[in-house]
């Protein structure tokens, strides 16, 4: 499932005052207590999944020794880690000359997860509208300073935490898969 399967994205034009596009009256209380709880666990899990990026970082450069890929990870965002770890990776793999069978599939997911934690936790969660449209940044390009709005459901925030969760998921394949790939 991709970023666009899971959630609906639509852009504003901001007008003269930057505010006015925004729900002025806030989510309705219903939608906040449906959706609190649900916004904690994708903290929390995706926390797990960062800390196991970091940990499998780390075994890249030593199997028993974590200080190296500790001292290298430690101020990098996540965006960083997930290229730090494909590009490993990548080269490993070109080193022996094969490529692990979920490489590709664990990439993703990772950005993906990471994508998507970033909108939910930096969502202005208190100019989201009925629809469920919420404001989550504002950017500029070529049709001028725009809103981004984000539509967050119970249903795609749901799909955002069985996201991070199958992330961890393949971590566990990934594992087999890399010992397989080092084994030859």
């Amino acid at each position: 499932m991709s970023i666009e399967d899971i959630i609906k994205k639509k852009d504003v034009p901001v007008g003269q005052f930057a505010f006015e596009t925004k729900n002025l009256d806030g989510p309705s209380e219903e939608f906040l207590e449906k959706s609190a709880s649900l916004i904690g666990y994708i903290v929390h899990s995706f926390n797990t999944l960062d800390e196991e990026l970091s940990s499998q970082i780390s075994a890249l450069f030593f199997d028993d020794c974590d200080m190296l890929g500790l001292l290298v990870t430690c101020k990098m965002t996540y965006s960083q880690k997930v290229d730090l770890f494909k590009r490993l990776l990548l080269c490993e793999q070109e080193a022996i000359g094969r490529s692990m069978p979920c490489f590709e599939a664990l990439i993703q997911n990772l950005s993906e997860a990471g994508i998507l934690r970033n909108k939910v936790i930096h969502a202005d969660w208190e100019s989201a509208h009925p629809d469920g449209y919420t404001l989550c940044k504002v950017k500029v390009n070529s049709k001028g300073l725009q809103h981004e709005y984000i539509q967050f459901t119970i249903e795609s925030l749901k799909d955002i935490l069985n996201l991070i969760d199958r992330t961890m998921e393949i971590f566990e394949t990934y594992e087999e898969d890399h010992s397989d790939l080092l084994r030859t």
